[in-house]
């Protein structure tokens, strides 16, 4: 396969973006946790692992 056709799909629309944590910019923002007011928030891999997980 060709490497300029690797990871197409990452880079339609919607899957990169700010993280509303650590607030970089242009991550990819795959992961999704709810804060303290219920609010859905969107973030990225560091922070995904940063978080503790909640059982």
């Amino acid at each position: 396969m060709a490497k300029n056709y690797r990871g197409k799909n990452i880079r339609k629309p919607g899957w990169r973006g700010t993280c509303e944590i650590c607030k970089r910019e242009a991550v990819k923002v795959l992961w999704t946790t709810v804060d303290r007011d219920d609010n859905e928030l969107k973030i990225c891999k560091i922070c995904n692992s940063k978080i503790e997980p909640t059982d």
